[in-house]
């Protein structure tokens, strides 16, 4: 099976997405009868696409945010795989024809071009992975509001109609879409992190610089943006730096739109360190300095730096929301609050020395068969590519 992931924007932004894309493409082209190539629009399209993008949510552009991961590192990092750019939809179109699936992500914009622009019948099955919050279950701002409307309105069934099935990596989100598209094929398939590996990465990669050992030492990672809770963030280090600033280091990892707020903090509080964007592959060196991950997030799918915080055994306090209710057992390897005193009252709990059980490090390692989940991605695949072929026989 040839298989084309596909999304509009570029690896090099180096979140979530872009990860999976990059470790599933890899693994899959492994495996005997199986070839993964990622697809994308070119270095010319995505900075008038992000440009549009930034203007729709009032931020400013900054070119430099498109370009995190450096491609060597990419398509090194991609085996295998390759990673191709197309100047044209027509190109990407023509591209297309060469495999027997595209998976792609569930976001407005690639729908609207598999609808408007290259057309669902001219091109092979496509399964949406759900990598994006469908819906907030919190909607504190206007574009989150607009957000849950529109992806739960007639108009998105209408453009995700040629969709042949849906990869979902949480349970809510399986809930929410087996209601929404009842005759889609939808399986909730959990990310196929290889702990080991990432783990692995904190010898081979150094962090370029020193946390505080002489301190207790959180570690915050992201996007510098308001989905990642950067706002939430920088009121927990005031409230916790109230009483307990001389016993704690705040490690903030990360780059974006939001800077300036961070970087005030930063000036307010003497301790707490903005590193900035790191490299993913220094991430495990860092997380191995650290003694909390914290993240602040107000939705997430199934969170990267969850996975990699726990593949260095960390302890985890996050939000009450979906994907991290999937990864997070209270008590257990880490907990889940629902608002900002709990939140405060749990990383005091920390500092104050109390700790989890042993089993807390390997509690999401023994969750995920990556071997398994290969074969439930595959087997969703092929049975995409089953449906899709009845439904043209049967439409002759």
């Amino acid at each position: 099976m040839r298989i084309a992931y596909y999304a509009a924007t570029l690896l090099e932004i180096g979140a979530g997405l872009e990860k999976y894309f990059i470790e599933t493409a890899r693994d899959l082209s492994e495996i005997s009868g199986v070839h993964v190539d990622v697809l994308t629009m070119d270095d010319a399209f995505n900075l008038k696409y992000n440009r549009l993008h930034n203007a729709y949510f009032l931020k400013k552009f900054d070119p430099k945010l498109l370009y995190r991961e450096p491609v060597e590192t990419i398509r090194a990092n991609l085996g295998k795989a390759n990673y191709i750019k197309s100047a044209s939809f027509k190109q990407l179109a023509a591209r297309f024809q060469d495999y027997d699936l595209i998976y792609s992500r569930n976001d407005i914009t690639e729908p609207f071009f598999f609808k408007f622009v290259m057309g669902y019948r001219r091109l092979p099955p496509i399964v949406f992975g759900c990598h994006i919050p469908h819906v907030y279950p919190v909607a504190e701002t206007v574009h989150a509001r607009l957000h849950n409307a529109l992806f739960t309105s007639p108009f998105y069934n209408w453009l995700a109609s040629g969709v042949v099935g849906c990869h979902v990596i949480n349970n809510y989100t399986l809930d929410f879409l087996t209601r929404q598209f009842p005759k889609k094929k939808i399986a909730k398939i959990y990310y196929p992190f290889d702990f080991d590996a990432f783990a692995a990465n904190a010898d081979k990669y150094p962090f370029p610089g020193q946390f505080d050992r002489q301190k207790f030492n959180l570690i915050w990672v992201g996007r510098l943006v308001e989905q990642k809770g950067v706002r939430d963030l920088i009121r927990l280090v005031d409230r916790v730096n109230q009483k307990h600033a001389g016993r704690v280091v705040w490690n903030i990892c990360g780059d974006g739109e939001l800077r300036p707020l961070v970087q005030a903090c930063q000036a307010r509080w003497p301790n707490v360190v903005w590193w900035g964007h790191v490299p993913n592959q220094q991430m495990a060196a860092a997380f191995r300095q650290a003694d909390l991950f914290v993240t602040t997030a107000k939705w997430e799918s199934y969170p990267y730096n969850v996975l990699e915080s726990q593949a260095i055994g960390l302890p985890v306090i996050a939000y009450d929301i979906p994907g991290c209710q999937d990864m997070i057992e209270n008590g257990v390897n880490g907990f889940v609050v629902q608002n900002l005193d709990e939140f405060a009252e749990k990383v005091v709990f920390f500092l104050q020395g109390n700790q989890l059980p042993p089993e807390a490090a390997n509690y999401l390692r023994k969750k995920i068969d990556r071997q398994k989940i290969y074969a439930e991605l595959l087997a969703l695949f092929e049975a995409c590519v089953a449906e899709r072929s009845r439904n043209h026989h049967g439409s002759r």
